[in-house]
């Protein structure tokens, strides 16, 4: 009944947040997809499309390609309002297959669209795209993003003739608060094999236990685990599992997953499964483990809070072996345990010690696999500099009053709101509201994205969050990647308060050629223009700007609204002619797509003013 209450508050203060949002571009759909778009931290930032055809039932909001064109993600967005105050609005499994049919629909009736679409539209560039490529797209998948909650949790299974593998991906309200719950910090949680899973681990210990600095201590075990009760504690467990640092909710996707699938439904070779797969690595913060006689085996009883590091996808795909009724009795996963133990005085610095134990681990456990460097970065001293600096420095007065707000960076996905429900409702929240206003909050891909346009690569930007994160944290570097000076000590740069106001400066120029592009009435590639303009703007006028004065006034450009203008139109005219017959979002992502407008346009534009 608590964990339904404290759902229920989360999703009052999620639609708040997007009923806060400018709601002109694209309805209520798409701020809210691009809010959960900040949750999924996505490799590739979707395209926004926008496609609707009622009598086909046919809808699609989003798509993004993988670099080959063997990849295809569809993106379908159901937002509703009306709901009851004191009921979570759910979902079922039929609503969520007829959600996924419609964006099925857009792929196999590619050729309608393509004939009854203006090229101008976004989703013409998806429908030529899916026509050209068709032989080559071998993986579609659906991502179902509403803000209901899926609470059966059932698999959708789907087919699309010609093409190999359909995944089906639901996002739900209830897997954004379980997220943001898991972003806040893990809670400690014991899994007790004996007594609940009528069983234990054995596992060989590894002779180290070396302390490793003053602070760090572990010890490392090495086993197998059946693979009937991963998938049963990946059931009861779920995010739990697979929350700790690399955060990501996990389905059984890709090539390597189709394999181990093929090899879980093969009776001749699910005995054997165990040589075929690389196994798990994981962590826990203690447990219950006793020595069995003189040897170097263990068994382990209990474990508390237990987290696999890498294996997630392992562990996704013998899951939902699991439950479409595979027999998994022969079934064996190799397993590394490591346990740590952080000596720390304050709680605090202990969580902090273990998250940064923790990040390392998983980088290098997952050395092979692709991981969100935004997921491993986010708790590096420069991303918790910059946390700090949002919660002291207050916004400058305006018009001789007092200063009373200040911007919130989200380090974590889901902190706002977190922050939010753990404050008392009424006086308190709204007293924090007032502090920290809706549209002032920040997170870490927004901040990236709005630096690398600013700095001069827009093609960056447009490749999404993630790419544009990996690239910030790379230009910042001295801020959190320890250097040796000359006597070979370690040193690392500090970043100060006019440092944080200018990357502030530059989220506050980005929003402002985001409002006036937003005026355009553009029905595609939006984003791209917006980090093209900041790009120009910069590039030909940024000495003239003063970013300490923009920190000061926190508002828009007075009298730059007519060139941003022009920079804006002059590239929605640029970007379509020279992409010719390529996919236009694609061509916008090229480094030859930015300096091509340089070369063509920045003499012209240079004379504005």
């Amino acid at each position: 009944m608590q964990e339904r209450k404290q759902k229920l508050e989360f999703y009052k203060e999620f639609i708040e947040k997007i009923e806060s949002k400018d709601l002109e571009m694209g309805g209520r759909e798409v701020p809210f997809m691009q809010e959960f778009f900040h949750f999924m931290e996505l490799s590739d930032e979707p395209n926004i499309v926008q496609c609707r055809k009622s009598e086909q039932k046919i809808k699609v909001n989003a798509y993004a390609f993988s670099e080959d064109y063997t990849e295809l993600n569809l993106y379908i967005a159901e937002y509703d309002i009306d709901y009851d105050d004191f009921i979570l609005p759910e979902i079922n499994k039929t609503g969520i297959d007829e959600l996924a049919k419609q964006a099925k629909r857009f792929f196999t009736n590619a050729q309608f669209i393509l004939e009854n679409s203006d090229r101008s539209l976004e989703y013409y560039d998806l429908a030529k795209t899916i026509l050209e490529k068709k032989k080559e797209i071998d993986e579609v998948n659906i991502f179902v993003i509403t803000n209901t909650f899926y609470l059966s949790n059932k698999p959708i299974e789907m087919k699309i003739p010609g093409v190999e593998t359909v995944n089906i991906h639901v996002w739900d309200m209830d897997r954004i608060y379980r997220l943001s719950e898991a972003e806040q910090g893990i809670r400690d949680f014991d899994i007790n094999f004996t007594e609940v899973y009528d069983g234990t681990l054995q596992m060989l210990k590894v002779p180290s236990g070396e302390e490793l600095n003053e602070n760090y201590l572990m010890e490392c075990y090495l086993g197998y685990i059946p693979a009937k009760l991963l998938a049963q504690l990946y059931d009861e467990w779920g995010p739990k599992l697979v929350e700790r640092n690399v955060r990501s909710f996990l389905q059984a996707r890709g090539g390597t997953n189709k394999g181990i699938r093929d090899t879980l439904k093969n009776p001749n070779q699910r005995g054997i499964f165990i040589a075929y797969n690389n196994g798990i690595s994981s962590v826990a913060k203690d447990g219950i483990i006793e020595k069995i006689g003189n040897s170097n085996l263990y068994e382990i009883k209990n474990l508390t809070s237990w987290q696999i590091v890498n294996g997630g996808q392992t562990t996704a795909s013998i899951h939902q072996a699991y439950k479409n009724g595979e027999d998994l009795s022969d079934v064996y996963v190799q397993a590394k345990l490591t346990i740590i133990k952080v000596d720390a005085e304050e709680e605090q610095d202990k969580y902090a010690l273990e998250d940064e134990l923790v990040s390392k681990i998983s980088e290098y456990a997952n050395t092979q696999n692709k991981i969100n460097k935004s997921d491993l970065l986010a708790n590096t001293r420069f991303m918790s500099d910059i946390e700090k600096l949002s919660r002291s420095t207050w916004i400058p007065a305006q018009h001789n009053r007092k200063s009373e707000a200040k911007w919130y960076f989200e380090r974590a996905r889901g902190q706002y709101m977190v922050d939010i429900g753990r404050r008392k409702k009424g006086k308190e929240q709204n007293d924090f509201k007032k502090m920290y206003p809706q549209e002032k909050v920040l997170t870490k891909v927004e901040l990236a994205k709005y630096y690398m346009s600013w700095e001069g690569y827009p093609h960056i930007s447009s490749k999404g969050g993630e790419e544009a994160f990996k690239r910030f944290m790379a230009l910042n570097s001295a801020y959190w990647k320890y250097d040796t000076d000359s006597d070979g000590m370690p040193l690392i740069n500090s970043i100060d308060q006019n440092y944080y106001k200018l990357l502030i400066a530059r989220c506050i120029v980005n929003n402002y050629v985001a409002d006036i592009v937003g005026k355009l009435g553009l029905k595609g590639y939006r984003a791209n223009v917006v980090y093209y303009t900041v790009a120009m703007f910069n590039y030909l006028y940024g000495e003239q700007l003063d970013l300490e004065d923009v920190w000061i006034r926190q508002q828009g450009l007075g009298d730059w609204e007519e060139p941003i203008n022009i920079i804006a139109n002059r590239f929605i005219k640029y970007l379509r002619e020279s992409a010719g017959e390529r996919n236009v979002t694609q061509w916008a992502k090229s480094e030859e797509c930015w300096e091509g407008f340089k070369k063509e346009c920045a003499k012209v534009l240079s004379d504005l003013i």
